[in-house]
């Protein structure tokens, strides 16, 4: 879910006014103070589908790449920018933003810190922005903009764990590949390449799980008789496939 496609937050005060452009940096207003207060403003403007922040600090030329992937234009991203959809509401704050001002251009860095509620229940997401801004004259407009996800561990779901003990053993990339050794320790799977630093398995579903502090599932399959068959491990979105060389 994109912040461009469900405007995914509620409108954040922050000293300006979505409706109203901020005054230029200048001997009245530091550069980081205007740049502080134009991001948040922009997203501020997202709540309720408010285009006039974005499409006046957007470069004619600007460039949107999206947490997804997706390359947007300018015309692309005002046209996606819409309301917010009954049941949800929240905030996005701008935090530990940084100014990499040059004579021409600056670089602007910081973390988007998101809380959501979809129909009661609350999401926490954060992003790191980079964004440039062009100069042209006394005015600065954005002329390129990339967002990606702050990776986090998700939090362990309340699972049978009767089918623990049967995916414990040794996994191989086969032919020749690395080994994947995977434990059963106080009550809880662990798995890594070296026996001797394993990490705890965070569990999704029975068969599901993530890996602390990486990205990706472990899904573990079975055979008709119930014995492991293999890992799948979902590595962005691509499948590795892990299969069983010894029991433990």
């Amino acid at each position: 879910m994109t912040w461009k496609a469900c405007a995914l937050v509620t409108l954040f005060a922050a000293g300006i006014s979505a409706d109203r452009p901020a005054a230029q940096p200048g001997a009245a207003i530091g550069a980081k103070v205007w740049f502080q207060r134009t991001e948040q403003a922009l997203m501020d403007g997202i709540t309720t589908g408010e285009k006039a922040v974005w499409s006046r600090v957007l470069d004619e030329n600007c460039i949107y790449t999206s947490e997804e992937g997706q390359v947007l234009t300018k015309q692309q991203l005002l046209k996606e920018l819409a309301g917010l959809p009954p049941g949800l509401s929240g905030t996005i704050k701008v935090e530990d933003l940084t100014v990499q001002e040059f004579p021409t251009f600056a670089v602007i860095r910081f973390l988007a810190n998101e809380q959501e509620q979809v129909f009661g229940q609350l999401l926490r997401t954060k992003y790191r922005v980079t964004d440039t801004f062009r100069r042209a004259g006394t005015e600065w407009t954005l002329i390129a903009s990339h967002l990606s996800v702050v990776t986090a561990d998700p939090p362990a779901q309340d699972v049978s764990k009767e089918s623990w003990p049967r995916w414990v053993g040794e996994y191989r990339l086969q032919p020749a590949g690395w080994t994947l050794y995977v434990v059963l320790r106080d009550g809880g799977l662990l798995a890594g390449r070296d026996p001797n630093k394993l990490a705890p398995l965070i569990p999704l579903a029975s068969n599901v799980f993530v890996r602390q502090g990486s990205l990706g599932e472990f899904i573990f399959v079975s055979d008709k008789e119930g014995n492991a068959a293999g890992i799948v491990d979902f590595r962005k979105f691509q499948p590795l496939i892990w299969t069983p060389v010894a029991s433990r």
